[in-house]
């Protein structure tokens, strides 16, 4: 009987948390903050509680980084990528994200920053997977093409030859924290033909992604294949891209997995671009970053934030 009446009241709390939805969301599953919004079937989250989440954890990460990317002989550069996590659909999002100005206003370290335009739910659609927290194809493009603006780029943003629908349909992370495998959509993506780069990871040449299997019809069909990861690589604590353009500058870029589908294009501009993920950077290099050391060790005279609201809340802190 006891345990009986412990499997009703979870399953009472789990049917709560699964309806605690804002007016206008339909809850997707029983998953927290993972919601079905707008008449496309579109999987999103919810804009997140920034103003409990910038005491308990933002600000440190943000005092952190105004702390060691201070200083007059640097250039701090931020791009934030809005999305479901930073919107409330239901409402007038017609001007400046909120909290894209708030964070604007506390990263006193930062010089020049910019964000992903998206102002509506149709706007949404067109920039990002119907299933995938990611931006897509047509989203990358968009923020790589503003991020060369942001960065006094004077080359012509690279142009894609073609774009690529994959015969695979794309249940992306939201379906593995609902469990509503709900995607209608195919892996798209788009195709360019990049100049020759030299690419390491954690000091190591290695080939990045699967492009060129995935062009080739060697791809995963499966119902939960993790295409962007697949296609574009994962998160690694290290990239280094060098053109061997040594006219021109170091470039790092520390973002999240925002970057994936972004740092190749954006590194053909520069003579060396580092990419740091700070989630992955100690476990897989085997230090912690020590970054003035590492900007001069590397000559490096720009720095690039690229993120979500979700880069200051589960990242490493600089040293």
């Amino acid at each position: 009987m006891r345990k009986a009446l412990c499997m009703l009241l979870a399953a009472v709390m789990l049917l709560g948390s699964a309806m605690a939805a804002p007016v206008g969301y339909t809850p997707a599953g029983a998953t927290k903050n993972c919601f079905f919004y707008g008449e496309n079937g579109y999987t999103v989250e919810y804009r997140y509680d920034y103003e409990t989440m910038l005491p308990q954890t933002m600000q440190g990460y943000i005092d952190n980084y105004n702390t060691h990317l201070s200083g007059d002989e640097l250039e701090v550069y931020f791009y934030f990528v809005n999305n479901s996590r930073s919107m409330d659909f239901t409402l007038d999002n017609s001007g400046e994200n909120d909290i894209y100005a708030d964070l604007m206003s506390r990263l006193t370290c930062v010089d020049h920053h910019d964000a992903l335009d998206i102002h509506s739910m149709a706007e949404y659609e067109r920039l990002f997977y119907q299933t995938d927290h990611h931006w897509n194809h047509i989203g990358a493009q968009q923020g790589y093409e503003d991020i060369l603006r942001l960065l006094g780029v004077e080359d012509e943003p690279i142009q894609p030859v073609e774009e690529v629908v994959f015969d695979a349909v794309y249940n992306g992370s939201y379906v593995k924290r609902t469990g509503v495998k709900n995607a209608t959509e195919h892996f798209a993506v788009y195709r360019y033909d990049l100049p020759e780069c030299k690419v390491t990871i954690s000091g190591r040449a290695k080939k990045i992604g699967r492009a060129d299997a995935y062009f080739s019809g060697k791809y995963s069909k499966d119902i939960l294949a993790t295409h962007y990861a697949t296609f574009y690589g994962g998160d690694y604590g290290e990239i280094v891209y060098d053109t061997g353009m040594t006219d021109r500058e170091n470039l790092l870029i520390l973002c999240n997995s925002y970057g994936c589908s972004v740092r190749e294009l954006v590194g053909r501009h520069f003579n060396k671009t580092f990419v740091v993920d700070m989630r992955e950077y100690m476990s897989q290099t085997g230090k912690s970053m020590k970054i003035h050391e590492y900007l001069e060790k590397n000559n490096i005279t720009k720095v690039l934030i690229l993120g979500d609201v979700s880069y200051f809340l589960y990242g490493k802190k600089l040293y």
